[in-house]
């Protein structure tokens, strides 16, 4: 659904999203929140499908999202997940191509929206944002190669410890993280490329182990550094 409110008339840091450009010059900041929309999504509901055209980029408001991309042989990769505060399809925005994967609604979602070639535009005008935007660009193509090593060369259990670790630091957003990863089994399953089965023995023996808590859609990190440990992380 899409309220066309533009983001002006709504507190952008009321919204959660604008510590990702709050180091940003003033005059930047309002240029976006003019090019800024608001659109709301329900659960299941799909912001966009698999290839099609990039004509946005998108900020997560309140709720998660998945970009997933299902191969030939109708597999389901989960490429991330989005949480308040945290955009995404910049990689897409900068090279014109299609969609990498399908946006898909985890929850309730409200989303902030800016049209690509007015958010291009503006990044040509102020080339400070169209470095952040960069900037996360070049993060996520190293988060994507730590995924595709750890799927190569690590264990399920490695492979989850990982994930889990990452996840809880990457939804901080630079606050303390909450100890606390709202993925459900099956999600867990399609980040690290393993079977929701495989997950869910492997959980059982973190909980049995005193690493982690389970409670119904989330995992609760209880012994931070024992995760560390068996993630090796510091290979990854």
């Amino acid at each position: 659904m899409d309220t066309s409110i533009n983001a002006k008339n709504a507190s952008m840091e009321e919204q959660g999203v604008f510590h990702l450009f709050g180091h940003l010059a003033p005059d930047i900041r309002v240029r976006l929140s003019e090019l800024l929309r608001v659109r709301t999504f329900t659960t299941s509901e799909r912001v966009f499908v698999q290839d099609a055209p990039t004509s946005a980029i998108y900020v997560v408001a309140s709720g998660r999202v998945k970009i997933a991309r299902v191969t030939d042989m109708g597999d389901e990769v989960i490429l991330c997940v989005r949480e308040p505060g945290e955009y995404f399809c910049p990689v897409t925005v900068l090279d014109g191509n299609a969609q990498l994967g399908a946006a898909i609604a985890m929850t309730d979602v409200t989303l902030m929206w800016a049209e690509r070639r007015a958010f291009l535009a503006l990044c040509k005008e102020h080339p400070a944002l169209l470095s952040v935007v960069q900037s996360a660009c070049l993060l996520e193509v190293r988060h994507l190669v730590h995924r595709l090593e750890a799927r190569s060369f690590r264990s399920v259990k490695e492979r989850l410890a990982h994930t889990l670790l990452t996840e809880n630091r990457r939804k901080s957003n630079g606050d303390a993280p909450t100890d606390a990863v709202r993925l459900t089994q099956q999600e867990l399953g399609d980040l690290i490329g393993a079977s929701r089965e495989s997950v869910s023995r492997t959980l059982a023996q973190f909980e049995r182990e005193g690493l982690v808590g389970l409670r119904r859609g989330q995992v609760l990190l209880k012994d931070l550094e024992r995760l560390a440990q068996l993630a090796n992380q510091d290979e990854m």
